[in-house]
Formats: C-alpha cells, sequence, structure tokens
C-alpha cells in the first residue's frame, strides 16, 4: 500500500460505465420529494464506514453515487448534514456536488473514470500532465475558496480523473466530509486534528481549520506525489508535530521547485497568497518549460447557490 492512501479511494470510480457529464444534472438544493427508496434502482454497495453507506445506483435514469446514513445517532447525523451542506455550498464543472438528497441519502453524479491515486499507482505523471491535473485541481479549490469553503483533505483519492485522463478538464474533486464553510453557524469539527497526514497541513495538525493556505499546502503535496510517486515526507507525523525536517528531493523539473518549496513551507504566510496566485504561478511554470499556459481561470468560476 502507497503513503496517504486510503481504503475509500476509487468509491466515486465507474469503469465499466458510461455515466452523464456532471454539467447535465439540474442541481436540487432543497429537501427532493421524489427522492424515494423506489426512485433509486439498480443499488449496489460500494461500501460502508463510519455509520455512512456508499453504493452505485440509476435515478431518474442516470447512474449516481449515493450516500446513505444509516446510523443515526446525533453525531454521525450532524456529519452527514455537515458534509451535504458544504458540498451544496459550491457549484463548479471540476467539483462533484449532490444533485438531490433527501433526509438520509446525497446523491452524487457518477463519475465514469478513476481517483488520480488510482493512476498514480500505475506511475508518476509527466510534468504536462502533473501540472494540468494540478491546475484542474487549483481551479476548483479558487472556485470553494471563494465560496468560502476550505476543502481540508485534498488528497489524489478525493481527485476524480474522468474517464481517466490526466488532464485539466478532467478533474473532479470529491468528498467534502472535512471541509469548513465561513457560511455555517457551527464548525462540527472545530479544534480537531481532521486530515490525511501525508497531505494536511502542519497548522492543520494543530487544530486550525478554516485557512485557504491549508489547501494550498495540500496542492502542493497532490503536485509532489503526481511527480514523484509519493508524498514528501516519510515520517508524516514527525513533520507535522515539529520533529523532523527530512523531506524527499523536489521532483520534477527545476521550473517547479520554487512554487513546491513555497507551498510545502511549515509557515502559512511563506505560502502563495491564494489559489489564484498560486494558479498564476503554476501558469507560468508551464511557459517556463515550453508547455501551453493553463487555461484563463475566470473562464472556470463557480456559483453559490
Amino acid at each position: 500500500m502507497r503513503r496517504g492512501r486510503t481504503p475509500q479511494a476509487g468509491v466515486f470510480a465507474a469503469r465499466h460505465l458510461t455515466g452523464p457529464d456532471v454539467k447535465d444534472f439540474t442541481p436540487v438544493n432543497d429537501v427532493s420529494a421524489a427522492l424515494t427508496p423506489a426512485a433509486l434502482t439498480d443499488r449496489s454497495v460500494l461500501s460502508e464506514r463510519s455509520g455512512v453507506r456508499c453504493e452505485s445506483a440509476c435515478w431518474a435514469g442516470r447512474p449516481v453515487f449515493l450516500k446513505t446514513l444509516v446510523f443515526d445517532d446525533p453525531d454521525t447525523r450532524a456529519r452527514f448534514e455537515h458534509e451535504g451542506s458544504v458540498a451544496r455550498s459550491v457549484r463548479h464543472p471540476l467539483i462533484v456536488s449532490p444533485v438531490a438528497q433527501s433526509r438520509d441519502t446525497l446523491v452524487f453524479p457518477l463519475v465514469d473514470g478513476v481517483t488520480l491515486r488510482d493512476r498514480l499507482d500505475q506511475a508518476p505523471l509527466a510534468p504536462d500532465e502533473a501540472t494540468l491535473v494540478a491546475g484542474g485541481v487549483l481551479a476548483a479549490v479558487a472556485a470553494l475558496h471563494a465560496g468560502g469553503v476550505t476543502h481540508h483533505d485534498l488528497k489524489p483519492e478525493n481527485v476524480m480523473l474522468d474517464g481517466g485522463r490526466a488532464a485539466f478538464d478532467a478533474v473532479r474533486v470529491i468528498d467534502f466530509g472535512m471541509s469548513h464553510s465561513v457560511h455555517l453557524p457551527l464548525d462540527i469539527h472545530s479544534g480537531t486534528r481532521m486530515g490525511t497526514p501525508h497531505f494536511m497541513a502542519p497548522e492543520q495538525f494543530l487544530g486550525v481549520r478554516g485557512d485557504p493556505r491549508s489547501d494550498l499546502y495540500s496542492v502542493g503535496v497532490l503536485l509532489f506525489d503526481c511527480l514523484a510517486g509519493g508524498p514528501p515526507f516519510e515520517d508524516a507525523f514527525g513533520w507535522l508535530a515539529g520533529l523532523n525536517e527530512c523531506r524527499a528531493a523536489l521532483p520534477g523539473p527545476e521550473a517547479l521547485h520554487g512554487l513546491l518549496g513555497q507551498c510545502l513551507s511549515r509557515e502559512r504566510e511563506r505560502r502563495p497568497a491564494s489559489a489564484p496566485a498560486l494558479y498564476a504561478d503554476l501558469s507560468s511554470a508551464r511557459e517556463a518549460l515550453g508547455l501551453s499556459p493553463l487555461p484563463d481561470l475566470s473562464a472556470w468560476t463557480g456559483e453559490c447557490p
């Protein structure tokens, strides 16, 4: 098992199913009266963890991914409702948001592809593909941050690649179970050390939540992993706790080393100031490598329903 891998990797994947484009779904932000058990067919359980069952199914003639609450204790319901609220709060082509919901079920479009982790398990990505994928993740992150959301669990397991392509427009960011939103009256994860050790920022390990620069750290680790085939710190807990500074050599071409080093800084103020700023730096680095710049970020803005 590679470093940083989680047992939930791939639950959104549908390798043998041709699913609709995410844009084909009409978002449903209120509880859907039409979303009844009878309306969901061809259900197949993929996993069950922490009181939530994940399934593939068919709804309104379309393949979907379901998250269903199966343990109705107050803490589990609070976490489930928190995830649904955050995931509904931003709409973007590169973000997988719910298309319908009931009290106990969230319905997502089923992405026809694999996780970025699945792809990296085959081999690291070339600089062109790695920077395109990181650029897609950053475009999604910029939209999240503009909507007041910090993801707090960006990693290859939570990035789907539509059609298995390592491309900008194939990126789909998923899983908002650990996210923070400035628009929610209560952050149920406040003060907790939630995250994946190899990809979480040092301040996140100390319980700091809601700082967008934590996501920029995670994007830096993700780009590092794409290029190197593994994250930068072998002893993730030692690094997070400040007990060691041993980091693997920066991978890929030198033109990427500056932004990688900034993203991986322990001090938040030394990281890029924002997702758009890092996006611009990444695009400039691609041009320095003789690659085409990233798409105009203004063409990939999201909306907050």
